[in-house]
């Protein structure tokens, strides 16, 4: 059971690297030194929060953008090329391939991400300012992120195009983040009636990508700021655990989805 999984994973893995994603991570390093010199320059006495800000900023939109590229076309491609039928039913279940995928694009996400961050730690490095404990939890929070992006990104993948799947996996990404703000303008702009409630709970519905912002707001609604160390290692556990539970939910509806879907 677990030696085919593997196996998607693997495969799927190699099939990004062949797409020169990888690339991605040299853009960043140069992004980086450019924009951490001028940031240096002009800041007063402000360097190692700029720094941070704009390096972990850069991590998470790098990370999400080839998430969207990479995520929303990997199941298409291999309907497209037919490789699919090769391998499911006959040496796996849809909800293993799911699993599988999954997996192999986290992994090449993960290797990105990291590699990417250790650019960062060099520029931290290079300008004599001391990593600290923040940037980890911050980067922490992004390989979080980016495993719940994928999970979604593959459950619009199980019954749609490559075009429909990113538009709705952008839509719920963007949604997710503003969360905390479109309840407030709910808060604000609606009394306390029917449609009010219904739309809260509607809301909860779309993933809390929110939570992975290191400067946004925790599980009980409090400003949080990664540079100040108000991001507590139980923050990350908590975030941690939201990903776990809110991936395996999702992969499992997306394979119920994904078995009733006519390859033909």
């Amino acid at each position: 059971m677990i030696r085919p999984v593997l196996a998607v994973v693997l495969n799927t893995y190699r099939e990004v690297v062949r797409n020169k994603i990888l690339y991605a991570i040299l853009f960043y390093a140069v992004l980086l030194v450019l924009t951490g010199h001028f940031f240096a320059d002009v800041s007063l006495n402000q360097e190692r929060r700029i720094l941070f800000d704009v390096g972990l900023g850069l991590i998470s939109l790098f990370a999400v953008v080839l998430t969207l590229f990479a995520g929303t076309s990997v199941i298409y491609k291999e309907i497209e090329k037919k490789t699919i039928f090769l391998i499911v039913p006959r040496a796996i279940s849809r909800g293993q391939f799911l699993l599988g995928k999954w997996g192999g694009l986290f992994l090449s996400m993960a290797v990105i991400i990291t590699a990417m961050f250790a650019i960062l730690l060099a520029q931290v490095m290079f300008l004599k300012l001391r990593p600290e404990v923040a940037l980890f939890k911050g980067v922490l929070l992004v390989y979080l992120e980016v495993a719940l992006l994928i999970a979604v990104a593959l459950f619009f993948s199980s019954f749609s195009s490559p075009v429909i799947t990113g538009m709705l996996t952008i839509g719920f990404f963007v949604i997710g983040r503003l969360l905390p703000d479109l309840k407030q303008i709910l808060f604000t702009k609606y009394q306390a009636d029917g449609f009010r409630a219904v739309a809260e709970e509607v809301l909860q519905v779309f993933p809390h990508f929110y939570l992975y912002v290191p400067s946004g707001h925790d599980l009980n609604g409090r400003s949080l700021s990664l540079t100040t160390d108000f991001v507590t290692w139980s923050y990350v556990g908590w975030a941690f655990l939201y990903t776990v539970l809110g991936c395996a939910l999702i992969l499992i509806v997306a394979a119920g989805v994904f078995r009733r879907r006519d390859l033909a």
